[in-house]
């Protein structure tokens, strides 16, 4: 074989050991590091204390059950919201602003109307909770949880308060 082939692969070579060599001594910022002890489990054991959830006691007083479009009502009354009622869609909820912006992309695409409300649970803990409406309609409500639906995405309907 000619010498600059072995040249050229020695090169080669020594720059990926170099460059393998300054991976191993790349250190994570004080801020990594806080994300990676905020995410790691608490394992049974370890001293830590286990994750405290509020969405058991939050939730409960905010998830309202829309009236479905296709079933008749209970009380003869037409399923479409009274004029002071009004419903949203909530399609997730996210700590990270990115996530909640690229779910917000997404609905965009599917032609609905999204915004991203925030929202501080405790000093430090903001969520980006990601909404389609208002809707004032029944059947714009529907069209929006079919749209949904078909691209296989999960939501909740939530009646807003007066």
């Amino acid at each position: 074989m000619p010498a600059w082939v072995w040249l050229f692969t020695g090169v080669v070579t020594g720059l990926f050991l170099a460059f393998l060599y300054y991976l191993a001594g790349i250190k994570p910022t004080d801020k990594q590091m806080q994300e990676i002890e905020f995410t790691a489990p608490a394992l049974p054991g370890n001293g830590k204390s286990s994750p405290k959830f509020d969405f058991y006691t939050l939730l409960p007083d905010r998830e309202v059950v829309a009236p479905a479009g296709d079933e008749p009502p209970s009380t003869g009354q037409s399923p479409t919201p009274s004029a002071q009622e009004k419903y949203i869609i909530q399609t997730g909820s996210f700590r990270s602003a990115q996530e909640a912006d690229h779910r917000r992309a997404e609905l965009i695409l599917m032609g609905l109307d999204v915004k991203i409300q925030k929202v501080e649970l405790n000093p430090g803990e903001a969520w980006h909770r990601v909404q389609i409406g208002p809707f004032d309609s029944s059947s714009s409500l529907e069209q929006a949880k079919t749209t949904l639906a078909e691209n296989k995405i999960e939501h909740i309907v939530l009646r807003l308060k007066k």
